[in-house]
């Protein structure tokens, strides 16, 4: 196998768990797949330790704490990189669920918060003098996904476009998986600085863009592409994976549904169908998986997932 001529990291982002599940399929179908190093944006875990495959594979380790109210990681960032605290929890009227994690008056439900931290927190990591120049390509995904095949390599990946799986889209555009350059680092990754600079005008120009209270990650996310004229670099791969938990384990969101035939939960039903629909329709005769042009996979995909239930997949 040759390995490619990019340099690649491949970026664990919130937690190293569920490794029980899911480290052989990933070990397999991603990181000796792609040749890559492996490095964790995570949490504080009693899970972060050598018994657990992620950590002890890893060339890499930022650890992040665990805040109770994580405004106080907001006001942390703010402060080491503007040099004053200033209102920017009036960006919690915009309402619902995509500042969840962050304690007030107007606070939101779930997690997606927690994401925007975590995040910011990887985007200064990647553009530290520790990492700036070392690798040309970044994976960033989650420890909790079953691999079900191997991953496109990274030069069958346009540079000048943010791969991203079709689905899960929520009115934006999932943000469990991604791959891109160093050029898109910031724009992708960097969500917090308009919420921490600029609160007011922000929440303008949110309003501006949907004025209905369902604001979620997956959203904000395209809302910032946009904003910057990037939502032309989006391209869709097929789902590949799909998220799991065990029986007793903790989650910041979904509980998921559990699968008797698998003995664990899926966390997005719709993410295992998504895969069982790439398995049996993009799958070339050497098991690799196929892309097409970004329109094209984008209407096949949309409508194999419509017909599931009647053609393919209760």
């Amino acid at each position: 196998m040759n390995r490619s001529k990019d340099r690649i990291l491949v970026v664990i982002l919130g937690q190293a768990r569920a490794s029980k599940l899911t480290w052989d399929s990933f070990k397999t179908n991603v990181l000796d797949e792609l040749q890559g190093d492996l490095a964790l944006c995570i949490g504080e875990s009693p899970e972060n330790n050598l018994e657990n495959p992620y950590w002890a594979h890893a060339k890499y380790r930022r650890v992040l704490p665990e805040y109770e109210d994580f405004g106080d990681g907001f006001d942390q960032i703010q402060t080491n990189r503007i040099g004053k605290i200033n209102d920017w929890r009036e960006v919690l009227k915009i309402k619902d669920q995509w500042l969840g994690g962050i304690k007030g008056k107007e606070e939101h439900p779930g997690s997606a918060g927690i994401l925007v931290y975590f995040k910011a927190k990887l985007f200064e990591f990647l553009s530290s003098d520790e990492i700036r120049g070392l690798y040309d390509r970044f994976v960033i995904t989650r420890s909790d996904f079953i691999w079900e095949m191997p991953h496109p390599k990274i030069d069958r990946l346009r540079k000048d476009r943010i791969w991203i799986p079709y689905g899960e889209f929520y009115w934006g555009v999932t943000d469990r998986h991604v791959v891109l350059t160093q050029t898109f680092l910031e724009p992708y990754l960097n969500l917090i600085d308009p919420i921490l600079r600029n609160p007011k005008e922000l929440m303008t120009e949110m309003i501006r863009y949907n004025p209905r209270p369902n604001w979620n990650h997956e959203q904000y996310i395209l809302f910032r592409l946009k904003s910057q004229n990037l939502s032309s670099k989006i391209s869709w791969l097929p789902y590949m994976m799909f998220s799991v938990r065990e029986e007793g384990a903790s989650t910041r969101w979904s509980m998921g549904v559990f699968d008797s035939d698998l003995g664990f939960f899926v966390k997005y039903p719709a993410e295992k169908i998504r895969t069982k629909l790439t398995k049996r329709f993009f799958l070339n005769k050497k098991k690799k998986v196929i892309l097409l042009p970004n329109f094209l996979m984008a209407l096949i995909l949309k409508l194999l997932f419509s017909l599931k239930i009647r053609n393919y997949i209760s």
